[in-house]
């Protein structure tokens, strides 16, 4: 695989970050394949806490996420070390390591909120390289998801 084609996956995660962290929802699902499974997994579970898949239920998750942060808080996700796992012509593996902190509006400075490792399947499509599979590993088994 070329130096080009891991830039452009590369480019696709972080663009992950800076949509999400913008509050576009619609930006943050041309990260992802139409089909694509999104599952967050505390430390230590088996099972996923939350499971989406396909760009409707994507979307509707995020949307109410997002919503109820309007206002309140910013968050930022730093994802760093990129490892490849597995390359193709068509398909790549990789894992992220990503801490997300938030900032509350009325606080002089953000907050942790999590670290953890995203665990990636990546697809050529005709619009580029896109997420077809995100597992977010947490570090730790105290859940955010359902609080913010």
């Amino acid at each position: 695989m070329s130096t080009e084609e891991r830039l452009a996956i590369t480019e696709n995660i972080y663009a992950y970050s800076y949509h999400w962290d913008g509050q576009d929802v619609d930006r943050f699902l041309t990260v992802f394949t139409d089909d694509a499974l999104w599952e967050f997994f505390p430390s230590g579970a088996n099972q996923p806490e939350v499971s989406l898949r396909g760009h409707a239920k994507i979307r509707a998750w995020a949307a109410e996420r997002l919503g109820r942060r309007k206002g309140k808080f910013v968050s930022r996700h730093f994802q760093t070390n990129i490892v490849f796992d597995a390359l193709t012509a068509t398909s790549a593996r990789t894992r992220t390591m990503v801490l997300v902190t938030h900032h509350v509006v009325e606080d002089a400075a953000p907050r942790l909120i999590l670290t953890g490792v995203y665990h990636d399947e990546h697809v050529k499509t005709t619009q580029g390289w896109r997420l077809r599979h995100r597992a977010v590993h947490h570090d730790h088994a105290a859940s955010h998801v359902s609080r913010t």
